[in-house]
């Protein structure tokens, strides 16, 4: 008797280990389902865009134009730019949807202007960047209004600006959070150690001044 007490309790003690150990990789396997889930949203390019236009509805005011970091640091550009800014202090961009479709329109001073809109994403790697497209209605093209390019897509009239060299008028980078916007002119994309990036290039931000309410 004492014989089959003393092993049902080594059963017992063998089933809680088993389970225990179960329980174990089970909690293991879960997290790595999950951490695939979201790295797999985190890259897809259907995912990105919709999160990006939920929060990209709204108005936002303009705050500041800068050079980012990159071959484009000369003193002349940063001048340019910080000049160019006093002449964006009153803009104003609202985006709404209509019929499933995204629009644009805004104001800068006395001039008007609005299109339509859609975000696109270009793959480096397997890392998705997302751009804004603005098909222009009335008023200024953007590239224009918000970097001050000409007709041969320079910012600012930055001919000979490195950085700027392979940077394209029609493809906008964006990037937005709950209360700020980010639309930018990138430079020549570079691979680095840390995968690949965008150098160079002119930053506008924006806060929101109001949600959802255009």
């Amino acid at each position: 008797m004492k014989t089959f007490t003393t092993l049902s309790i080594l059963i017992l003690i063998w089933a809680g280990c088993a389970n225990t150990q179960y329980q174990e990789m089970q909690n293991e396997r879960d997290a790595l389902i999950e951490n695939y889930e979201n790295l797999r949203r985190a890259h897809d390019s259907g995912t990105l865009k919709t999160e990006i236009t939920d929060k990209l509805l709204g108005t936002w005011r303009f705050l500041n134009l800068e050079i980012e970091e990159g071959d484009a640091t000369e003193d002349v550009a940063a001048a340019k730019a910080a000049l160019y800014a006093l002449d964006l202090k009153n803009l104003t961009l609202a985006f709404f949807e209509q019929h499933k479709s995204y629009f644009y329109r805004g104001k800068r001073g006395i001039t008007e202007f609005a299109g339509q809109l859609n975000i696109t994403t270009v793959r480096f790697g397997d890392e998705p960047f997302p751009f804004i497209r603005f098909i222009r209605r009335s008023g200024p093209r953007m590239p224009q209004l918000l970097f001050a390019s000409g007709p041969d897509g320079n910012p600012l009239g930055l001919k000979g600006a490195t950085g700027f060299a392979e940077a394209k008028a029609s493809e906008i980078g964006i990037s937005v959070t709950d209360d700020r916007l980010y639309l930018t002119m990138y430079g020549a994309m570079q691979l680095g150690p840390d995968g690949w990036m965008q150098s160079g290039g002119l930053l506008c931000s924006f806060e929101r001044i109001e949600e959802n309410k255009p």
